[in-house]
């Protein structure tokens, strides 16, 4: 089965293992996390069970060299999985603790969350774990309305509990962080080893395949869907991508940079949970969200853009948020794909570094060595 957001099983919560173990309860839970957003769609993420303790593991068959050579991206997608993780455990009445591994290991282990003592949910977790199958990247036009009073703010506030800074892009600032969209578009398309890798990820719109994306997604007909891979391969739109990319810049009226205070495996992880947490209340709110990051994607633009938003921290993502129409969910691997191995005898260790009893109560952000004091692309 093909597992998007609209065909998580009818009365699935009411399925909870109330009865089993952990590691069966665990289990459950993934089918909220592989909803997470990825970079195409790609969905770079392998889990192991062990007990009461859920390993997040980087699937590097699935990254993308010409787009993300770092793995940043690839990052990112492994943390907001964590996060839709931690929303339902607490849900279904879990605390958590978590443990992100700085350093890049062979085995490509990025972080490990364990089910912690019985907690009671909160309103907050309740409006973000509905939000969850409803989250969508919707790269269709916005309107122009303004996002409701206070929102902004509450994002930032989301960001803040990762240790990650969101800024708003100003009405001065709009115009020239359109012109290095539109540079890093102009660059990013104007490449064939990128346009090479688009067209891999790029499903046509009656497909059976559980990852990438869809032609419907970018709003292409059946025949311009099926034609797209070949185009891509054969012609150059770097132009007409640029343009467009300008003036949806231009045209949307909440553009937030995400940045973190360092750059390294741990921060984008933790840029990744803080992307979930804006994205989910951005959906409670009603509004939809897509990305504008090609000045970060291009290394001597994403400099620019630090230096135009006179930013302490390091960029990480620009989106876009607004009124948008309804899009259908992009498809999902299901959780027997992407569960490696499961084994159910229970141990019981310690906390991990970060406990997270309530996702209600604010919390500061682990301490990272050597952080500073300043504030600390399509997913799909």
């Amino acid at each position: 089965m093909v597992l998007d957001s609209t065909t998580l099983p009818a009365g699935l919560e009411r399925s909870f293992p109330v009865w089993g173990g952990p590691a069966e309860r665990l289990r459950f839970l993934l089918a909220w996390a592989v909803l997470a957003p990825s970079r195409h769609n790609a969905q770079p993420w392998l889990f192991e069970i062990e007990g009461d303790e859920l390993r997040i593991i980087a699937d590097a068959t699935r990254a993308l060299p010409a787009v993300d050579p770092d793995g940043r991206e690839l990052a990112m997608g492994c943390g907001a999985a964590i996060v839709n993780l931690r929303v339902a455990a607490a849900h279904f009445g879990h605390a958590t603790s978590e443990e992100v591994v700085r350093e890049h290991r062979r085995d490509g282990l990025v972080a490990r969350v364990r089910l912690e003592e019985r907690r009671a949910s909160s309103p907050e977790n309740e409006e973000l774990f509905q939000a969850i199958p409803r989250r969508r990247t919707n790269r269709l036009p916005l309107d122009g309305r303004e996002p409701p009073t206070g929102l902004v703010t509450q994002l930032l506030r989301e960001a803040r509990r990762e240790g990650v800074s969101l800024r708003l892009v100003e009405e001065q600032q709009r115009r020239p962080v359109a012109e290095l969209v539109a540079e890093g578009a102009r660059r990013l398309w104007g490449s064939p080893r990128f346009r090479s890798e688009y067209a891999t990820w790029s499903r046509l719109n009656r497909t059976g395949r559980a990852d990438g994306m869809p032609g419907w997604a970018s709003g292409r007909s059946d025949a311009a869907a099926l034609l797209q891979p070949l185009l891509l391969r054969f012609t150059n739109p770097a132009r007409v991508e640029a343009e467009r990319e300008r003036w949806r810049a231009l045209g949307t009226r909440a553009l937030l940079v995400l940045s973190t205070a360092r750059d390294g495996k741990a921060e984008w992880v933790a840029a990744g949970e803080a992307l979930e947490r804006v994205l989910l209340r951005a959906t409670a709110a009603g509004l939809s969200a897509s990305y504008l990051n090609e000045p970060i994607e291009v290394p001597e633009l994403r400099a620019r853009l630090r230096d135009l938003l006179g930013e302490p921290g390091v960029p990480q993502l620009m989106l876009r948020l607004g009124h948008g129409l309804v899009v259908r969910p992009t498809p999902r691997r299901p959780v027997e794909e992407v569960l490696r191995r499961i084994d159910v005898r229970y141990r019981r260790p310690a906390l991990l570094a970060r406990y997270d009893p309530s996702l209600a109560l604010p919390r500061p952000p682990p301490p990272r060595p050597g952080a500073g004091a300043g504030a600390p692309g399509t997913l799909h």
